[in-house]
């Protein structure tokens, strides 16, 4: 099997290389060491490593974090994140261009190898999800609504099969047009609808967003047909990034008087090409839809749900999603809620982030379904609490090195109160002598405690 290339972006030249000689002892093919986030760029353009070692806080114009986001967005590599110390903000930034890893100065073998590792599995299985746009299409002609797929500004980049019969149009006729434009939607209050959609903080991936009432879809025969309309977002690995919009159409049936909800047309192959747990939970608690990784998450938990439509109860653990009063509460109250909880493997404990939100509205306002998103934020939370460690720590040191100083220089005023005492004569010289002693000791401990402090915040 050939090694695994890895591409340094370190501008300490002792740090790079330390790290050169410990990825080579792991078995690892060091392909370069560059020091400035521009030369990084071009580097992993020309020699494609298997995964790019950033540290954060680089010399010159631009910082490893932009350096990592244009490498990530050029050339779809894995970056891992090597840094001493970060402050809450720059850690925010970090974690936005969704890294692949992140370890903290010093390294150890163990951290750099099982972060590697854990990089390049995650790569593999991203690139499993994101498919080819052949495969994508197909998955989209199976689903069984009419489904319009747009890039993050709403310009048409994909129909499906039942899309183009329902509306006339191929994808030749709309591409890159703009999805409201090409139809001729107009709903009113559709700006601030979409605005709530795409930026506000209370929807999240996969979440539904019903226009009112009904509306008027331009077909291409002429005239126009009524339908209802639901939008949904998919976002970007680990990150608020839109990367598509999908609007989702549902011709109206006048038998139903119009009054009838809107019920959510089959995402199933949409919710697959997403890579967190995505499930649509009844008012009455069943799993009507869940993706893969729902799923996988059910069975570490206990529960294979494969091929069934399952209770909410019976796929996972009441202490870990809820029982049925809170989601009662969810609905009722119509809000997203999000809470953390931590599971406890034989491997270690993983901290999910899981949001519940209302979807699905009835005619009386009421919220027929609950959306569930579980996401993985171990690492983000490890991150935060290190940093927050870090600079407890760092506080505490600044404090205790005061206090010592202080200390010092009293101790150095007594010491030369006794030496003038012990010039004085034979009557203070052994007092002086005995108090001298002890004070020098002291004054040596503190001076000692002071190096070791500041040796610590180095690190």
């Amino acid at each position: 099997m050939a090694r695994r290339r890895i591409l340094i972006v370190e501008d300490e030249a002792i740090i790079a290389m330390e790290l050169r000689e410990t990825l080579e002892h792991l078995g690892y093919s060091v392909v370069g060491n560059e020091l400035r986030g521009e030369d990084a760029i071009l580097a992993a353009g020309k020699l494609r490593p298997d995964v790019v070692l950033m540290d954060i806080h680089l010399k010159g114009d631009m910082d490893g974090i932009e350096a990592s986001d244009r490498i990530a967005r050029r050339y779809d590599i894995p970056v891992i994140y090597t840094t001493a110390h970060s402050d809450r903000k720059t850690l925010s930034r970090a974690i936005r261009t969704q890294p692949y890893g992140y370890i903290v100065k010093p390294f150890n073998e163990h951290d750099l190898y099982s972060n590697i590792e854990m990089a390049m599995h995650k790569h593999r299985v991203k690139s499993r999800l994101e498919g080819s746009p052949e495969m994508v299409d197909s998955a989209l002609n199976m689903v069984a609504g009419a489904v319009i797929i747009t890039d993050a500004k709403g310009r048409i980049e994909r129909l499906n099969l039942e899309a183009e019969r329902v509306t006339g149009y191929c994808l030749s006729d709309v591409e890159g047009a703009p999805f409201f434009t090409a139809f001729s939607v107009t709903v009113p209050g559709r700006d601030l609808m979409m605005e709530k959609l795409l930026s506000s903080s209370e929807y999240a991936a996969g979440s539904m967003l019903s226009l009112p009432s009904t509306i008027r879809v331009r077909v291409k025969s002429g005239g126009y047909s009524m339908a209802h309309l639901n939008t949904t977002i998919i976002q970007e690995k680990g990150s608020s990034r839109i990367q598509n919009i999908a609007f989702l159409i549902e011709p109206f049936a006048p038998e139903t008087g119009g009054g009838a909800a809107v019920v959510c047309p089959d995402l199933a192959a949409i919710l697959d090409a997403m890579p967190d747990p995505f499930a649509c939970v009844a008012e009455d608690g069943d799993v009507i839809l869940f993706n893969d990784p729902f799923s996988a998450l059910c069975k570490r938990l206990g529960n294979d749900i494969s091929g069934m439509t399952p209770h909410i109860a019976m796929a996972l653990p009441e202490s870990f999603i809820g029982g049925p009063s809170f989601f009662h509460e969810i609905l009722a109250d119509n809000h997203l809620v999000t809470r953390e909880k931590v599971v406890k493997y034989s491997t270690g404990s993983i901290v999910y982030l899981i949001r519940y939100l209302p979807v699905a509205r009835n005619v009386d306002g009421g919220s027929r379904n609950l959306v569930l998103q579980i996401r993985d934020v171990t690492a983000e939370t490890l991150a935060v609490r290190q940093c927050e460690l870090t600079r407890e720590g760092a506080q505490k040191t600044d404090d205790a090195i005061e206090k010592i100083g202080d200390l010092c220089s009293a101790l150095k005023e007594s010491v030369l109160a006794m030496s003038w005492a012990y010039e004085k004569g034979p009557a203070f010289r052994d007092a002086a002598n005995e108090q001298l002693d002890e004070v020098n000791r002291i004054i040596g401990d503190i001076d000692f405690r002071l190096i070791e402090i500041e040796k610590n915040r180095q690190v």
